[in-house]
């Protein structure tokens, strides 16, 4: 059986909008946490109880801003090809948005997959190394980020059960 598979990668719009509401969000739980409304606010209740001080306020500050300068970086499209008998080969793409045409640079050695990839039905964690032992990770979900979720899902699954069998 033959499990040559080659797939566009996009980064999924539905992460990229969740890594921004959990950047926000962070931000702005700083505040309370913080306890620099409590006592004057509203007297004669329990108030504040949660509130942490600066101490608690500021990681949680840092950790949005940290969400949200990262959201700001553009990620570019990615090629995973599988040949027929297994071997791995990830293109990355030079130019912003679009169909890639061609203008991609190879990594030059064979990736092979890591026992820590996470293979489930709509979403794909992958742990790629080379034999240099440089790894990377690639995010694969099902629809418009990946139109061969399908295909790759299969390939992935067969070369993760012959990894296992040797």
């Amino acid at each position: 059986m033959s499990i040559a598979v080659a797939a566009v990668i996009r980064t999924p719009v539905c992460l990229r909008l969740l890594q921004a509401v959990l950047g926000l969000c962070a931000l702005l739980v700083a505040w309370p946490l913080s306890g620099a409304w409590r006592p004057e606010a509203v007297s004669g209740q329990l108030v504040g109880g949660y509130a942490l001080g600066w101490a608690g306020a500021l990681p949680s500050a840092a950790g949005g801003v940290f969400l949200l300068v990262l959201l700001r970086r553009r990620r570019k499209p990615q090629t995973l090809d599988i040949s027929p008998v297994g071997q791995l080969r990830l293109a990355v793409y030079l130019e912003h948005g679009g169909a890639p045409s061609g203008s991609g640079v190879l990594v030059p050695s064979v990736l092979r997959l890591l026992p820590g990839s996470t293979l489930w039905p709509s979403l794909l964690v992958l742990c790629l190394a080379d034999v240099a032992g440089r790894r990377t990770q690639v995010l694969v979900q099902r629809g418009s980020s990946c139109v061969a979720f399908r295909p790759l899902a299969v390939a992935f699954r067969a070369i993760a059960a012959r990894s296992g069998e040797e």
